[in-house]
């Protein structure tokens, strides 16, 4: 059963019970209840619960501290909540033991599907913030995604699909920006590679207003100016001042087929110039076979709306005009750059009934998906991603190394360091061949370990992605840069995963190397956790049948290879020319 006798989600019962909180002999009423029905308006963490929720999860103080402030600030953003310091307390002791770890969700996702009215079966239905971020890296590819978080490169790719004049007043000529104000008066301007509505104006020329004054301060801020839509008489009478648009969510599955996930109908505020949730704006779920939208609306502050608050207008029950054109239009953009298999089309639908696209979105946020009618739509992903990661799995058995996409590729790079552990580094150069003279540390890192524990008669070489100081050579390994220079060893410690063109990197490794290579890593066929691996990979995973190949088709053999002692996965490879 979703609820126990009084009236609380079995997580937040838990929660209850975990505290120490003595609940009354009777229930009260029959219905939906929150802890401070039972416990009073003001009860708060002691120092020592605090400790012992932390403990649980091996959690520092600071994270500690930084996760319940922001769990506290999305809680008082709710309105419908009460808001007292109990209801607060008791429903972060659930997200933390219950939600957050086990389920791989934010504290947004915790208040956006009501996982405190939520049984533990329930909440494992909904799309969470480790699904969003691993079916972004599995579906998409990295160096692909600035089609789509570069708005001047989404409306240049997608040309035929945006049925609007529009030009990059950070790359065009003034003469150019002064002939499309002169065409469009008035026109609405968005940075390029803006998110969630921030930046976005409708501007009017003034007659007497200074335009070169106006092309400079466009231009410093990166914006793309756009012909304004003219939109659906029907869409227009939710809001009339905003674009409202449909944002769909498409799936290409490995045999190239489109398949249309979800829909999601999104409105502005009268008054707005925007319809996103974050400007004030309120989405409802589409039947996105047949453009019907199916739930009332609902804001960022989870109030729910049968009409919208300005006009009146009832949201559940209309239908989108055109809905079939709109199906068919989503199908094409989805199959036009293949490499990206998972994508948010923002659609408007305009006064003649045409589809036009409006934006592309890489990153495609749960809430928009699930919270209007708080219903789990996983179960959607399930088949697709399965089928996908089996493709890729088979693909990397053959080719023997795949990319990934990091949601930060630099982030992730910079975090990696700390495999490079001092114990490994004292390893590696006890390794080194005893007439070692000059050694090349590939991606040294900003803190340049190597170079502390390398022999004073050894001539050390920093190089790396980014020039950290004076004595780092930069090379971007991932537009094929390698320098130009021979040393007698080459080290690469865990770099390799981060090498998009491997093959190259690897054959430049044994150009420049004279006598030895020594390469820390972790071969995804020697991973003992696979699935963990498989949703939170390093951008580049390799087996190691392909890296001793590679290598030694460059006149090297691998001589030697030590397994670190605390993770068997880790391998120290040493190799020789031969």
């Amino acid at each position: 059963m979703e609820k126990n006798i009084y009236g609380l989600a079995e997580g937040v019962y838990k929660a209850c019970q975990y505290l120490g909180l003595k609940f009354p002999e009777k229930a009260l009423p029959e219905g939906e209840h929150f802890p401070s029905d039972y416990f009073g308006d003001d009860f708060k963490l002691d120092s020592a619960t605090k400790k012992n929720l932390r403990l649980s999860i091996k959690w520092s103080s600071d994270k500690f501290e930084r996760i319940y402030k922001n769990f506290a600030e999305k809680f008082e953003s709710q309105k419908p909540l009460k808001q007292n310091a109990t209801d607060l307390n008791v429903y972060f002791c659930d997200y933390i033991l219950f939600v957050g770890r086990k389920l791989g969700a934010s504290t947004s996702d915790y208040f956006d599907f009501e996982f405190y009215n939520k049984s533990f079966e329930l909440r494992d239905t909904f799309i969470v913030d480790k699904h969003v971020t691993a079916r972004r890296i599995i579906c998409n590819d990295f160096s692909d995604m600035e089609l789509v978080n570069n708005k001047a490169r989404t409306n240049a790719v997608f040309a035929d699909f945006i049925h609007r004049d529009w030009i990059d007043a950070s790359t065009c000529t003034f003469e150019e920006f002064k002939l499309f104000v002169e065409k469009y008066p008035r026109f609405f301007s968005k940075p390029v590679a803006g998110i969630k509505g921030k930046g976005v104006k409708i501007n009017k020329i003034d007659p007497m207003q200074n335009l070169k004054k106006l092309f400079i301060d466009f231009k410093d801020k990166k914006n793309i100016l756009e012909e304004i839509i003219n939109q659906h008489k029907e869409l227009a009478a939710f809001c009339p001042s905003t674009v409202n648009t449909i944002r769909v969510v498409t799936f290409l599955d490995i045999h190239n087929v489109a398949h249309i996930l979800t829909a999601t109908g999104r409105f502005g505020k009268v008054g707005g110039v925007a319809d996103n949730p974050q400007l004030g704006g309120y989405y409802a779920t589409v039947d996105p076979k047949t453009g019907v939208i199916i739930s009332d609306a609902i804001n960022r502050a989870h109030e729910r709306f049968k009409a919208h608050p300005d006009t009146e207008k009832i949201f559940k029950g209309f239908e989108y005009p055109a809905w079939q054109k709109v199906r068919k239009f989503v199908k094409t953009l989805a199959k036009i750059v293949p490499s990206l298999r998972h994508i948010g089309w923002d659609i408007a639908i305009n006064d003649k009934g045409e589809p036009i696209l409006v934006e592309a979105n890489g990153g495609i946020a749960s809430d928009t998906q699930q919270a209007a009618d708080s219903v789990g739509r996983l179960y959607l992903y399930h088949p697709l991603l399965d089928e996908l990661q089996n493709y890729q799995a088979n693909q990397m058995r053959r080719l023997g190394y795949r990319s990934n996409n990091p949601r930060d590729f630099m982030a992730s790079y910079e975090d990696s360091a700390s495999l490079r552990q001092d114990s490994r580094l004292k390893q590696a150069m006890l390794k080194l061949i005893p007439d070692c003279k000059s050694l090349m540390d590939l991606g040294c890192r900003k803190a340049k370990f190597v170079k502390s524990i390398c022999s004073e008669n050894v001539q050390y070489i920093p190089v790396d992605f980014k020039k950290h100081d004076d004595e780092v050579i930069a090379c971007d390994f991932n537009k094929k840069e390698f320098p130009d220079i021979k040393a007698d060893v080459c080290l690469c410690a865990f770099t390799a995963e981060y090498v998009k063109y491997l093959s190259q990197f690897l054959a430049n490794m044994c150009n420049a190397a004279q006598k030895q290579i020594l390469i820390w890593a972790c071969p995804v066929d020697k991973e003992l956790n696979k699935n963990a691996r498989w949703k939170n990979p390093f951008p580049i995973d390799f087996i190691e049948e392909f890296l001793i190949k590679t290598i030694e088709q460059n006149n090297f053999k691998l001589t030697a290879q030590y397994p670190d002692e605390n993770n068997h996965a880790v391998i120290l490879y040493d190799f020789r020319r031969t």
